[in-house]
């Protein structure tokens, strides 16, 4: 039996309540609300209702509904509702459409796909789209910047992170990684994914066997940080949180891309990274947050944009967030910590030519 449609009107007052009924209004306003189920007129594009789709994954639905001054119930217009959608450990943007968080309530009740991170022949490539982000200056890493909250010292931004997870990653789990340090800034910032697109490309064309693929951010906090209090305490250590971001290539505009990412897929693997992070510690880890954006998460679909901290956060913090960054990775590789842990090689870092 499918389920019903409940709906609610208040008695309409007549000439002698009349008064009494308009003061209770604003009470009736607050406390009326309809449950929907199945049918409305909030429908995504291809005619199939959301309501539909959530029922089918087993999500009850509710809207609020406001009484008129007569008394009666009036339903809420369809362009006024916020999306009946919520999904844990997510944060989604605005522009992204209903039909995308219906594919990614859907990653939820999915079985997680296999990660094979084994064997000889590189399997990661690490490597930056914004290559000079660095961290808060300390006397132990303080840098000359490059422009505000960059600097080109490699040693110094966000390339060294990416350098001790690869570090982690090849040394203690025995996964063999590729990490580029080309700088794809130049010559102007806000076309840096058409560079990075690039080298991922010739990457994936040199070493085939190269499945996931882990672009390397620092977050930005502000542009005059003055206090650095947003980090995690692990095991007597500072520890800066970190942040998974996922595009669904729908683009500004609605627009979107030509070639889009398998957004659920690449959620679906951000995901579980981002809840064995929540099970170290809860702060460890933010939200995933979902944008409308490509950021070349076509390429593949294990595709990774981390944020490690943000630039109210110093480089120690961020070198000891992918400690557990790594211990994650390799979790979701079935991959087991190597039994010699010390004198950890080097990684590979190899700039290839633009």
């Amino acid at each position: 039996m499918p389920p019903r449609k409940i709906r609610t009107r208040a008695p309409r007052p007549n000439a002698l309540n009349l008064k009494k009924a308009k003061a209770a209004v604003p009470v009736a306003a607050f406390l009326c609300t309809v449950a929907l189920f199945a049918q409305s007129a909030f429908r995504i594009a291809g005619g199939s209702s959301i309501e539909a789709e959530l029922l089918s994954l087993g999500f009850p639905l509710m809207y609020s509904a406001t009484a008129d001054e007569e008394g009666g119930v009036q339903p809420p217009d369809a362009s006024e509702l916020p999306s009946p959608i919520r999904i844990d450990r997510a944060d989604i943007d605005v522009g992204v459409s209903e039909s995308v968080r219906i594919e990614l309530l859907r990653v939820e009740e999915a079985p997680a796909l296999p990660v094979d991170l084994s064997g000889s022949e590189p399997r990661i490539l690490i490597y930056h789209t914004h290559t000079t982000e660095a961290y808060f200056p300390t006397s132990q890493y303080n840098y000359t910047a490059s422009s505000a909250w960059r600097t080109k010292d490699n040693t110094m931004n966000i390339v060294t992170v990416g350098e001790r997870l690869t570090e982690l990653l090849r040394g203690r789990y025995g996964i063999s990684v590729i990490h580029d340090i080309t700088n794809h800034e130049p010559p102007k910032l806000s076309t840096s994914y058409s560079r990075s697109v690039v080298t991922m490309e010739k990457c994936r064309a040199e070493y085939p066997s190269i499945t996931m693929f882990i672009d390397v951010h620092r977050d930005a906090y502000g542009n005059n940080p003055k206090e650095n209090t947003d980090f995690v305490t692990i095991d007597g250590k500072e520890v800066a949180r970190m942040m998974f971001v996922v595009g669904t290539g729908e683009g500004a505009t609605g627009t979107g891309f030509g070639e889009k990412p398998d957004f659920a897929a690449n959620y679906a693997l951000a995901k579980r990274i981002t809840e064995y992070l929540a099970g170290i510690d809860e702060r460890l880890v933010r939200n995933i947050r979902v944008k409308t954006g490509r950021y070349n998460q076509h390429i593949s679909d294990q595709c990774l944009l981390v944020e490690v901290g943000h630039n109210a956060n110093t480089l120690e913090q961020a070198l000891n967030a992918v400690e557990y960054l790594a211990e994650a990775i390799a979790q979701v590789g079935g991959i087991e910590a190597a039994a010699q842990t010390d004198g950890m090689p080097a990684g590979t870092a190899m700039p290839l030519a633009p």
